[in-house]
């Protein structure tokens, strides 16, 4: 029964036939949401390429916007002409996605959702929080949180002559090459005892065994037996030495090393002068990080620089920042304005990756009746492997859109990559002032303690000099 224009109405939807049983005659439960009627919704969003992209339409605050090409435009785009709904698409009015607040209340997006000032919206997180205010539709894509940097630096090439060994093997070596001396000198000693010649000083032994490792070994060889056998052994222990080092040492000054890649928050919370900061989106990275009870993720919250993007990569260009991000939305943004013609980028985005939450879906208000019909059209597309193809082709063109808009600055990167890219690919590295810097500082640092070492000898027989004079006065 239904109400007719005012008076009782009623349509017949099924009988029942003493032969047939129950006859349906019509739909009982007519699904009113199959067309919505060009019922025009009200979305929340911000932007999230390649998920999302949009351009505002003004700088007020709570701006309508209109929708770029992106991965949920193309999605909503494809259900309102199945649906036959149309929409106006706008920004929260603070600008956020949506956070927790003591009072019960939500920020953000989720905030508009949860007071029913907006229908549904775009791209957001999956967390247990969220699910106490706005319904999900089911999940699409998936994105964990990561770090990116600057590369590894080259290591300061002053130090090239020591790298090539370890600190414990350089130790080793020092120790060894003392204790050398000492067990030559011992063993002269001894054999001079015995056969009354004369043996070697602990001076002399200590410099002799030095020198066969600095291979300028000296004319004289030791007489006894015991002394020679130690001699060779100690020669073919510094051969092998030798060889090693010199033959890392020439890798070492042509292809300097580089610093070691931070890849977990646990080595950046090691690494001094290491700043890093996150954007003020607000989201469900900082709810996880805000809320997170492990002991690192509380100390990487609590150092956390909040800065917009521009400011943030600025800083990691210059090193020891890090900035704290999502991995897709990032990748685009690398491939779009910090990579070359040649593939080149200074940004390294480490291997860990956090924040495994259940995925990306669209969030609606409480109990929204056409919540369904959108998610079984939107499952279809799912299913169809068209989400991950945008996804795909959007990152791709975009990049290559902005490699083709690139500024004087990023040209002139180019051409230094190219001439880098030439260098290498010759084979041949000429060694210059940069990479043999560390041979002219020792020869100063020789330099300067013989000449300290002469001044003192002077001063040292100028003064006894002189007290040889006085006493000489004072007894004729």
């Amino acid at each position: 029964m239904y109400c007719d224009g005012g008076e009782q109405g009623f349509r017949l939807v099924a009988e029942f036939n003493q032969r047939l049983g129950y006859v349906e005659r019509g739909e009982l439960f007519k699904d009113q949401f199959r067309d919505l009627m060009g019922h025009q919704f009200h979305i929340s969003t911000l932007d999230w390429f390649p998920i999302i992209d949009f351009t505002r339409n003004s700088k007020n605050v709570s701006t309508t916007v209109t929708p770029q090409d992106s991965v949920d435009v193309r999605m909503l785009t494809a259900i309102a002409q199945t649906l036959n709904f149309t929409y106006n698409m706008r920004v929260p009015w603070d600008n956020q996605w949506g956070t927790s607040t003591k009072t019960g209340n939500w920020t953000g997006i989720i905030g508009e959702l949860q007071h029913h000032k907006a229908d549904f919206s775009m791209v957001m997180s999956w967390i247990w929080g969220r699910f106490q205010v706005v319904d999900f539709s089911r999940i699409y894509a998936s994105e964990p949180i990561v770090m990116i940097m600057s590369k590894p630096r080259p290591l300061p090439q002053y130090l090239a002559l020591v790298r090539p060994l370890e600190g414990s093997v350089w130790g080793i070596l020092f120790i060894s090459s003392l204790s050398a001396g000492f067990i030559l000198w011992l063993l002269q000693r001894c054999w001079a005892r015995i056969s009354g010649e004369k043996g070697l000083s602990l001076d002399t032994s200590v410099l002799y065994t030095w020198s066969i490792l600095f291979e300028e070994p000296p004319t004289g060889v030791p007489k006894n037996t015991s002394g020679q056998m130690f001699i060779g052994w100690w020669w073919l222990y510094c051969t092998l030495i030798t060889v090693v080092y010199k033959s890392s040492l020439t890798s070492h000054l042509s292809v300097p090393g580089t610093s070691r890649a931070i890849d977990t928050f646990e080595e950046l919370l090691r690494e001094d002068r290491w700043t890093w900061g996150y954007e003020p989106s607000y989201g469900s990275g900082w709810e996880w990080f805000k809320n997170n009870e492990n002991p690192t993720i509380k100390s990487i919250f609590q150092g956390m620089e909040v800065m917009e993007f521009k400011e943030q990569m600025d800083r990691v260009l210059k090193g020891q920042h890090a900035l704290i991000t999502w991995k897709y939305k990032i990748k685009s943004l690398i491939a779009a304005l910090y990579t070359d013609n040649f593939g080149y980028t200074p940004i390294y985005t480490a291997k860990s990756e956090y924040f495994n939450y259940g995925g990306y879906g669209w969030a609606f208000r409480k109990n929204a009746p056409f919540l369904r019909p959108i998610d079984m059209i939107k499952q279809r597309l799912i299913e169809t492997g068209f989400v991950n193809l945008w996804m795909n082709d959007l990152i791709g063109t975009a990049a290559k859109k902005a490699r083709d808009e690139k500024s004087d600055n990023q040209k002139q990167l180019n051409d230094m990559v190219a001439q880098s890219f030439v260098q290498e690919s010759s084979g041949l590295v000429v060694l210059s002032l940069h990479h043999l810097q560390t041979v002219f500082y020792i020869l100063f640092l020789g330099f300067s303690i013989a000449f300290l070492a002469f001044v003192t000898e002077n001063v040292y027989h100028a003064c006894a000099g002189i007290k040889s004079s006085k006493e000489m006065a004072m007894n004729p």
